[in-house]
């Protein structure tokens, strides 16, 4: 008989295992997921007191056994302890898209282990079943387990729905080469600043779309799949009603040349226009070439020559950036009940909070506090000289990655420092080096990584 797909949460006592549960159930719930929550104990301990009325059923013979009252029904199985888990998940099929059973690290289910330091050796070294490892300690993965930050709620309940998701019946795309880059990067340790090595980085490139010859708009993406990207754009935007309505989909100019493969051609099927006008009219932000072959190319150059550079300093104590998302989780008021938005925040010089906002889209969130401080007169139209700012905007605070539009908004509010709480792109490193910005990254529990300016950290 079918079960429904459930997996064991655990870990030591006090790592963490409660709270983390208590995060993933609103955040896999507003993703439309039925979840059930179990607690598993070793202990064989009675679940109904000895000479009540529920343990008499129960001894009685009855299968179920619970009370009922205003609050909710609790109902028990007479079912020996190995098997009584079992058993509920072959119950419940069905009824539920998920069951998370925090415990049982010795159960057969999969297994996401929760590992904090000082509370025992990781069990995924001596469980096969461990597929992910929790932590914000460990650098390097004591056995296959996949390493996931506990402040990244969001790709822990990615990777445990992609572990319980059943296999594919078709291929996944090949990976693609260009999708991956490398950076030098030093990294805070929370006392010294490692010398820099090599990092890899997503690429993050312009993909112009282009219809008859004419620029539609142009977006930041990862190279590759920009077929699957422009149909689902041209869907999406009420361009094409489906694949009948496409003729050819192809990149500009030749392999080879510079800046192939960042422009694509898209022709409609004979008889079918495709009025992209009023797209053009709307869309925010969109930028257009006229190039073709090296407009790829062109387009970086366009992109990163509307922004300025930024003075030196001010010089801040590592400590502050490494504190600044901290800022972001005591605004984030709406992400605590929805678990669906970004956040951002400006900070000054010493750490002190001057405005936050939260948006669905981290982008609109920062063009917030940016426009509030303008109003406020904290950003002026002229770089601020090279003092120690104190009531002026030092660090910008994101949740999420750091793309190039995010480093772009701090480029032109004149912002020296972009700390994030996830990863950056190529091109955004490539835009914080060009206009002197210090870009740090993984800026979680005091730590951080730093790509570009290291000069601006009072080390020492």
């Amino acid at each position: 008989m079918s079960r429904v797909p459930a997996l064991s949460i655990v870990g030591w006592s006090g790592a963490g295992k409660t709270t983390l549960l208590t995060r993933l159930l609103p955040l896999l719930a507003a993703r439309g997921l039925r979840v059930a929550a179990v607690k598993h104990s070793s202990d064989a301990h009675a679940l109904h007191r000895a000479g009540s009325d529920t343990a008499r059923f129960q001894e009685a013979g009855a299968c179920l056994t619970g009370f009922a009252t205003p609050a909710g029904v609790q109902l028990t199985t007479a079912t020996a302890p190995t098997e009584a888990l079992p058993e509920l998940l072959t119950r419940l099929a069905g009824t539920l898209d998920l069951v998370l059973v925090e415990g049982w690290k010795d159960g057969p289910l999969p297994k996401l282990e929760v590992w904090r330091e000082g509370l025992g050796p990781p069990l995924a070294t001596s469980r096969p079943d461990v597929f992910a490892l929790v932590t914000d300690t460990l650098t390097t993965s004591p056995s296959a387990a996949r390493l996931i930050s506990p402040l990244d709620t969001e790709a822990i309940a990615d990777a445990l729905l992609e572990h319980l998701r059943p296999p594919r019946r078709a291929p996944l795309p090949p990976v693609d080469a260009r999708g991956v880059g490398s950076r030098p990067v030093q990294r805070w340790n929370g006392a010294t600043l490692l010398p820099a090595e090599e990092d890899s980085i997503a690429v993050e490139e312009p993909l112009e779309l282009r219809i008859n010859g004419d620029a539609l708009a142009t977006t930041m993406r990862t190279p590759g799949h920009d077929r699957e990207l422009a149909v689902g754009f041209l869907l999406a935007e009420g361009l094409i009603r489906s694949a009948e309505d496409l003729g050819t989909l192809a990149h500009c100019g030749r392999p080879g040349e510079e800046g192939w493969g960042n422009v694509l051609e898209v022709t409609p099927a004979p008889g079918v226009t495709i009025d992209s006008e009023p797209i053009r009219a709307t869309r925010r932000g969109t930028l257009t070439t006229s190039a073709c072959g090296v407009c790829g190319r062109r387009s970086v150059d366009d992109l990163l020559s509307r922004c300025v550079t930024l003075a030196p300093g001010p010089r801040l104590p590592p400590d502050v950036v490494a504190r600044a998302t901290e800022r972001l989780r005591d605004v984030q008021r709406n992400f605590a009940r929805t678990g669906g938005v970004h956040a951002a925040a400006a900070l000054d010089a010493e750490g002190q909070l001057l405005a936050s906002f939260e948006d669905v889209g981290r982008h609109n969130a920062v063009d917030k506090v940016v426009g509030a401080l303008v109003l406020s007169g904290a950003i002026r139209t002229a770089q601020a000289p090279a003092t120690v700012l104190t009531r002026q905007p030092a660090v910008l605070a994101v949740s999420g990655r750091v793309s190039f539009e995010i480093v772009q908004k701090a480029v032109m509010a004149r912002i020296p420092v972009v700390a994030g709480v996830s990863a950056a792109s190529t091109l955004a490193i490539d835009l914080a080096l060009r206009s002197n910005v210090t870009l740090a990254t993984f800026v979680r529990n005091g730590r951080f990584n730093v790509y570009t300016h290291p000069e601006r950290l009072e080390v020492g």
